[in-house]
C-alpha cells in the first residue's frame, strides 16, 4: 500500500465519516472552506488500499481550475504514478475523451467553442461576424438557435424532456406556430410532426405565406420557420465538417450510454460541485455508475459499487448554464439515510463562519443543523467586517479603489479581491486601479484564453500536434492573412479535406500532395511495409523488440522479413486488456542481439521507401534505437521519405470513426488480422494500402482540377509566404529533447510564433500574454517528465485549449494580489480580504427578480458566495444614491443584509 505523504492531517470526525465510506449511495453537503479536496484525495488513497483500481474511479469535478487542484492533491498525498489513471476532470471533458476513444465520433472531430458557433450563424445569416459578436442581442439569438438545433435532435432521438437542455427555446410562439401549421393539415401536433417541419422548412416557409395561412400569425410563423432552418443549417454544417459543440459531447455521450451496456461503467464515482449539475449530466453520471437507478432517477434498484456526491445548496448560482437545483432534492431523496455533512469550517475565523452561518438561516433558511463550525477561534479586533457607504457610484469607485490598495500596502502577504456583479463594474475598477499604478489581475468579460490572438497562438501548437485540425487551420488560415473571415477559411479548408488534401501539403511538395505522391509510389516502385512491436511507446527509450516487413510491388508482395531482437528491458505483459503476445512469441523465435537484428532489417529494406501504419512512431523510435545501438547509421538520411498509412486513410476517409488498423478491418472489410505481431500487423497493412490505392485514384482528378484553380494558387502562395518557415521550424523542433531549459518547449513555440506574428503586424500586443506563458511553465508542463515538444503536445494539447482565466487563479503564475473579478468567476477561489461591489437593492438582488422568486432566492446565494470567498476581512459597499435622468434617487443597502447588519461595523 502507497503511503499518504501528508502525514501531518488529521481528518476531523465529519471527514472522518466520509473518508470510511466503502459502498452505497450517499450525498455529503459540503459547504466553503471545511477541507472538501483533502477528503476527496484520501478517499482515493483509501479506495485503492481496499481493491479498487485506480482505473476503476472516476472524479468528476466543475472547473478544470478544480481538477488541477484535485490532481495536486492526489500527486501530494499519494506516493504512487498510477493515480494517473484515475480520471479527474468535469464531466464535458470525460464526455469528450468518451466519444473519442470509444470511436463514437469521427476521430478528426473538432470541439468547437461558442465564438465559432457564433461564426458558422453569421456566415448563414450573411451578417458581419464581428458587429455580431459584439452584439448581446444578436448572440443571443444565435444561441437560440443553436439551442434549438440540440432539441431537435433530442426530439429526433427520443431524450426525455426533463434532460433536455434548452427547451425554453422553443417558445410559446413557435409552439403557436407549429399547431397551426398541424391544424391546417387536420394532424395532431406531435414530435413526429414537429420533426417533419424542422427537415422541411422550404416547404413549409411557402406554407405560412399562402393565402390559407393566418395572416395575423405569418410574421412570427416566419421567424420560427427561419430560426428552424438556420438551425438546421448548423446541425448539417457541424456533421459536413466533423464538428462538435459543448452540448453535442453531452448529448452523443448520453444516447451512447444509454444503447451499449458494453461501455465501461465505474464502481468507484465521487462528484463534486453537483449543485451545478444539470439533468443530462447527472444522467450521464447515473449512467456511468455500476449503480443501477430508477426511472426517476431516484432509489438505486441494484446496490453496487460507490457512488458518493458532494454539493452545497448555498452556492448554487448556475442557472443560467442550466444547473438545476432541483438535482440535489433528487439526491436528498436517493441518499435517504446517507445524508451527510462536513461540521467544522478549517479555513475561515470564528467571526466569518458565524456571519456566513447567519445569513445562511436567516435568508437561504438553511438547516442550522447542517452549518460548519469555526475551528479557528480568532476573535475580531472590529474591522475585519464593514460596510462601507458611498454618496454616489462614482465615489463608491473611488473608495473601493482606495480600500483594495490599502489591503495591499498594509498586509503585504496577503490578496484582495474585489467582486462585483457586472463585466462593467470590473472594468472600471480595472481602470481606476492602472490609474494609481497599482497592480491587480482581471477576471471578467472576455476571457483571456478566448481572445482571437490567444486562439491563434493555440492553433499554431494544435496543428503541431496535429496537423488534420480543421478549426487550427481555419483559424490559421484567417489569422495569417490568407482569408479575410474565418467563414471562408473554414471553407477552404473543407474543400481541401474532401479532396484529400491538408494544408501541410503545400509546405512538403511545390506541385504535389501527399495522396498523389503515395500514388507515384505505389505504382511506380518497390516499397517495404514495415511495423515494429516494442517495449514501450516512448520513442526515445524503448526498445524495438522485434521488425517485420514486406516488400510490395503493384500492391503484391516479393518478400518477406521478419527479426526479433533482445532487450535488458521490461516487456509489458498486457497490451491494454488483452495479454501481450509477443511474449509467448519470442519462446519458439531466435532473439538476435540489437546490432544485428537492426542491421538485418536495413540490409533487407536497401533503399526503398518505408511506409508503415503510425508511421511516425514506427519511423522515430528506429530512430532513436539506432542511434544507441547503431549510431554510424544516419536512419533519417539514408531513408529520408517514409509514408504512413494512417495519414493516408485519414485523408481518404476523414469520416471514420477511429483508425487504428484492427477497427479498419473490419470497418472497410478487408483482409488481414491486427494481432499486435509484427507480421500479422504488416500483412494487414498491406490490404488496408491496396484500398487506400483505389480511393485515391478516385479523388486524383478532383485534386489536380482544384489546385490548378487560380484563386487556389494564390491563396496557396499566401500560405507558403506567411507560415511555411513558421510550421518547418516547429515541426523539426518537435523531437529535440533539449536539456538544462529554461521554460518547457511548448512555451518557447508559443513565443516564436507569438513573436514572428507581432513582428509582421498580423497580431496585436497581448497584454497578459505572459501569464499564460508562466501559468505552462510552473504549473502545467513537467519538463523532466515529457521534455520534448512532441511530449508535450501530446500529453497537454487538448487541456491547453479548454484552460480559462480563472484557471490562473489560484496558480503559482499569479504574483498579483489584488484581483477583480465577477460573482460567478468568484466560486471557487479564496482571498485574505475581500470587497464586494455595490450591494444594492436593484443589483442584488436584481430588480428584475421581483416577482420571481427563484430569481431572488438566487441572487442571495450570490451574495453568499462572493462574501465566503473571504478568509480574514470582509467588506460590502454601497453608494447611497443614483442618477436616474436628471434626477437623484436615493439607493439602499441589499435587504438581504438586514438579518447580519448588527454582525457589521458600518461607516
Amino acid at each position: 500500500m502507497k503511503q499518504n505523504r501528508s502525514m501531518g492531517w488529521i481528518p476531523d470526525t465529519t471527514q472522518q465519516e466520509i473518508i470510511d465510506i466503502n459502498d452505497g449511495c450517499h450525498l455529503v453537503l459540503a459547504p466553503p472552506g471545511c477541507g472538501k479536496t483533502q477528503i476527496l484525495a484520501e478517499r482515493i488513497r483509501r479506495a485503492h488500499a481496499l481493491g479498487v483500481a485506480y482505473e476503476d474511479m472516476l472524479c468528476l469535478t466543475f472547473t478544470n481550475r478544480a481538477a488541477r487542484g484535485m490532481r495536486e492533491r492526489i500527486s501530494e498525498n499519494i506516493d504512487d504514478h498510477a493515480t494517473g489513471d484515475v480520471f479527474v476532470g468535469n464531466v464535458h471533458r470525460f464526455c469528450s475523451r468518451f466519444l473519442f476513444e470509444n470511436a463514437v465520433v469521427p476521430a478528426d472531430s473538432a470541439i468547437i467553442d461558442d465564438d465559432t458557433v457564433m461564426s458558422i450563424l453569421a456566415m448563414y445569416l450573411q451578417e458581419d461576424e464581428e458587429r455580431a459578436l459584439a452584439n448581446n442581442q444578436r448572440r443571443r439569438y444565435y444561441s437560440q438557435i443553436m439551442f434549438f438545433s440540440h432539441l431537435m435532435y433530442e426530439v429526433q432521438h427520443g431524450i426525455p424532456k426533463p434532460l433536455r437542455l434548452h427547451p425554453e427555446c422553443a417558445t410559446k410562439e413557435d409552439v403557436t406556430v407549429m399547431c397551426a401549421i398541424c391544424k391546417m393539415q387536420d394532424r395532431p401536433f406531435t414530435a413526429e410532426t414537429m420533426i417533419d417541419i424542422y427537415e422541411h422548412t422550404d416547404f413549409y416557409l411557402d406554407f405560412i405565406r399562402s393565402e390559407d395561412f393566418d395572416l395575423a400569425l405569418r410574421h412570427v410563423a416566419e421567424q420560427t420557420i427561419m430560426k428552424m432552418r438556420y438551425a438546421h443549417a448548423y446541425e448539417a454544417y457541424k456533421l459536413q465538417n466533423n464538428l462538435l459543440d459543448f452540448e453535442d459531447l453531452l448529448q452523443k455521450t448520453y444516447i451512447a450510454l444509454r444503447e451499449d451496456a458494453s461501455y465501461k461503467r465505474y464502481p468507484w464515482i465521487q462528484v463534486d460541485e453537483v449543485q451545478d449539475l444539470n439533468m443530462m449530466q447527472l444522467a450521464i453520471i447515473d449512467a456511468l455508475s455500476t449503480f443501477k437507478f430508477d426511472d426517476r432517477g431516484g432509489n438505486a434498484a441494484a446496490n453496487k459499487g460507490a457512488v458518493m456526491y458532494l454539493g452545497d445548496e448555498m452556492q448554487a448560482i448556475f442557472s443560467f448554464m442550466g444547473a438545476k437545483l432541483q438535482i440535489l432534492e433528487l439526491l436528498k431523496h436517493r441518499c435517504k439515510g446517507s445524508l451527510h455533512h462536513l461540521g467544522i469550517n478549517h479555513r475561515s475565523p470564528k467571526y466569518l463562519v458565524d456571519l456566513l452561518n447567519t445569513y445562511a438561516v436567516r435568508e437561504l433558511h438553511f438547516d442550522p443543523e447542517l452549518l460548519p463550525e469555526a475551528k479557528k477561534d480568532n476573535t475580531a479586533v472590529g474591522n475585519e467586517l464593514r460596510i462601507v457607504a458611498s454618496d454616489n457610484i462614482e465615489a463608491e469607485f473611488d473608495d473601493v479603489v482606495r480600500m483594495a490598495s490599502g489591503f495591499f500596502d498594509n498586509y503585504p502577504n496577503e490578496t484582495t479581491a474585489v467582486i462585483v456583479n457586472a463585466n462593467n463594474d470590473a472594468d472600471m475598477i480595472s481602470k481606476k486601479l492602472a490609474e494609481r499604478a497599482q497592480t491587480h489581475f482581471k477576471v471578467s468579460g472576455t476571457d483571456l484564453f478566448a481572445t482571437p490572438e490567444v486562439k491563434l497562438i493555440m492553433a499554431h501548437l494544435s496543428v503541431l500536434a496535429n496537423e488534420h485540425n480543421f478549426l487550427a487551420w481555419s483559424r490559421l488560415l484567417k489569422g495569417l492573412m490568407v482569408f479575410q473571415s474565418n467563414a471562408s477559411a473554414r471553407q477552404f479548408v473543407h474543400r481541401l479535406e474532401v479532396r484529400g488534401i491538408t494544408p501541410s501539403d503545400f509546405f512538403d511538395y511545390e506541385d504535389s500532395t501527399y495522396i498523389q505522391e503515395f500514388l507515384r509510389i505505389y505504382n511506380e516502385q518497390e516499397i517495404v511495409v514495415f511495423d515494429t512491436e516494442t517495449t514501450g511507446l516512448n520513442v526515445f527509450d524503448d526498445d524495438v523488440i522485434q521488425i517485420a516487413a514486406e516488400r510490395i510491388r503493384n500492391g503484391k508482395t516479393v518478400d518477406k522479413f521478419s527479426v526479433h531482437i533482445e532487450t535488458g528491458r521490461e516487456i509489458p505483459k498486457m497490451l491494454g486488456d488483452i495479454p501481450n503476445p509477443i511474449i509467448g512469441e519470442r519462446e519458439h523465435q531466435t532473439i538476435r542481439p540489437h546490432e544485428e537484428g537492426l542491421q538485418m532489417f536495413l540490409d533487407f529494406v536497401g533503399s526503398d521507401v518505408l511506409i508503415g501504419h503510425n508511421a511516425e512512431y514506427d519511423y522515430r523510435i528506429m530512430d532513436y534505437n539506432l542511434r544507441r545501438y547503431l549510431p554510424h547509421v544516419d536512419w533519417q538520411k539514408e531513408h529520408p521519405v517514409c509514408l504512413d498509412s494512417l495519414k493516408i486513410i485519414r485523408l481518404l476517409r476523414p469520416e471514420l470513426k477511429a483508425f487504428k488498423l484492427k477497427l479498419l478491418l473490419q470497418e472497410l472489410h478487408l483482409e488481414g488480422t491486427n494481432s499486435h505481431l509484427a507480421d500479422d500487423d504488416v500483412n494487414a497493412t498491406v490490404s488496408l494500402l491496396r484500398y487506400c490505392n483505389t480511393r485515391a485514384q478516385e479523388l486524383l482528378n478532383s485534386q489536380k482540377e482544384f489546385l490548378g484553380r487560380k484563386t487556389t494558387r494564390e491563396r496557396i502562395r499566401l500560405l507558403r509566404q506567411n507560415y511555411h518557415e513558421l510550421y518547418a521550424t516547429g515541426r523539426e523542433r518537435l523531437y529535440s529533447r533539449e536539456q538544462n531549459t529554461e521554460e518547457p518547449a511548448v512555451v518557447t513555440e508559443a513565443k516564436r510564433f507569438y513573436a514572428q506574428m507581432r513582428s509582421n503586424g498580423w497580431m496585436r500586443e497581448i497584454p497578459k500574454i505572459e501569464y499564460i506563458f508562466r501559468f505552462l511553465t510552473d504549473d502545467v508542463i513537467d519538463e523532466r517528465r515529457d521534455p520534448s515538444l512532441k511530449e508535450q503536445l501530446n500529453r497537454h494539447i487538448m487541456e491547453i485549449n479548454t484552460f480559462k482565466e480563472a484557471d490562473l487563479c489560484g496558480s503559482s503564475t499569479i504574483d498579483d494580489r489584488i484581483f477583480v473579478t465577477t460573482i460567478h468567476k468568484a466560486k471557487g477561489l479564496e482571498f485574505d480580504n475581500v470587497i464586494v461591489f455595490d450591494v444594492v437593492d436593484g443589483r442584488i438582488p436584481n430588480y428584475y427578480n421581483e416577482n420571481n422568486p427563484k430569481g431572488l432566492a438566487e441572487d442571495a446565494r450570490k451574495l453568499y458566495v462572493a462574501m465566503s470567498r473571504a478568509k480574514k476581512r470582509l467588506v460590502i459597499t454601497y453608494s447611497k444614491s443614483r442618477l436616474v435622468g436628471r434626477d437623484t434617487k436615493p439607493q439602499h443597502l441589499s435587504r438581504f443584509l438586514s438579518s447580519v447588519l448588527p454582525m457589521f461595523r458600518q461607516q
